[in-house]
């Protein structure tokens, strides 16, 4: 990832925020109510919200793989990054999802979260940080040791 692949919007609106060095051709993504419901109720200091589809990760939910389990197998997760329990099959690009996300994440009344990571089954992930870098380590961590698992072909 780099720099000129994020577009800096206007959650409310959808305009592009002026003064700000954006890569042409880019649209918001449809996942804004999952975005945006978020960066209301999070804290502060956390800013990102970063949503991907990551392959291996993907596989693990679909192969019956309890992805918050599996951090508390592999100290290297666990010491960096908390994975909230899976959110179920809901429709992409709609409110139940970023609702789900939301309650999954556990979001404390001052905007705290317990977890870093949630996985969407069948979809993909969110993950939560106070830069994109950060939050892309969190997605990184966790597709890491899916593919582990997976080659293991161990049910966690």
């Amino acid at each position: 990832m780099q720099p000129g692949m994020f577009k800096i919007i206007d959650a409310r609106s959808g305009a592009e925020l002026e003064g700000c060095p954006i890569q042409v051709g880019l649209r918001p993504t449809g996942e804004l109510p999952l975005h945006y419901g978020l960066q209301k109720v999070i804290n502060e200091d956390v800013r990102v919200v970063l949503h991907l589809h990551p392959t291996y990760t993907i596989a693990a939910m679909l192969a019956g793989i309890d992805l918050s389990n599996l951090v508390n197998q592999f100290p290297e997760l666990g010491r960096y990054t908390s994975v909230a329990p899976t959110v179920p099959d809901v429709p992409p690009i709609s409110q139940e999802l970023a609702d789900a996300c939301i309650e999954n994440l556990v979001l404390g009344d001052d905007g705290s979260v317990l977890y870093n990571i949630v996985g969407i089954d069948r979809h993909g992930v969110v993950a939560i940080a106070n830069t994109p870098w950060r939050a892309m380590e969190h997605i990184e961590r966790l597709e890491h040791i899916c593919k582990i698992a997976l080659a293991s072909r161990t049910t966690f």
